[in-house]
């Protein structure tokens, strides 16, 4: 067997682009990004994103299934499925929460989820939340949230230790203005 295609996308993808990629994806990853349509449509411009996210999700389960790794032995490697990300947006913990919920609603306890922390502001954004990284405490509010809900396969990105949060450029981040931008950085 070969390695499997993943395919990473936005959530925000019609029931005819996923026929497309049927064929062609093993392992899906979408976000759900948004359970509130007014951030939606604030932050990418698609108030129509929570459920237009919610129905493509729907598509690739019943395409592929839950992400394989969570119920075979080991746990990996993974082979085909779906596995959905939520990032946590600074100030924005009670988007996050409902679309936790919605989710849970939506596809059960079974659903494979990520919890992803790594929010960096890279330009001056107009809503001063986006200007700072998630907390802790928020991070720990929208964790516990999902844990209360029962999700059964959790993958989850914890915030970086406080020394490197406040990094201008963090180790993972891409620095623009260098030449080579994906470089690590020197010390």
């Amino acid at each position: 067997m070969g390695l499997p295609i993943v395919y990473n996308l936005s959530g925000y993808q019609s029931a005819e682009a996923l026929a497309s990629a049927e064929d062609y994806a093993d392992i899906y990853l979408p976000d759900f990004k948004y359970s509130d349509p007014s951030l939606a449509a604030r932050l990418s411009k698609c108030s129509d994103y929570p459920a237009m996210a919610l129905q493509a999700i729907a598509v690739m389960v019943r395409q592929k299934g839950f992400l394989d790794a969570v119920s075979s032995p080991g746990g990996f490697p993974a082979t085909k499925g779906v596995l959905v990300r939520q990032l946590i947006l600074p100030g924005k913990v009670e988007n996050s929460i409902n679309a936790l919920t919605s989710l849970f609603v939506e596809f059960g306890p079974g659903l494979p989820l990520s919890l992803m922390s790594q929010y960096h502001p890279v330009l001056q954004q107009t809503d001063e939340d986006l200007n700072r990284r998630v907390t802790q405490e928020e991070f720990d509010t929208v964790l516990s949230h999902a844990e209360a809900l029962g999700f059964e396969h959790l993958f989850v990105q914890f915030p970086e230790a406080e020394s490197c949060q406040n990094q201008v450029h963090p180790q993972f981040l891409p620095d623009f203005e260098r030449a080579n931008p994906f470089a690590a950085a020197s010390n």
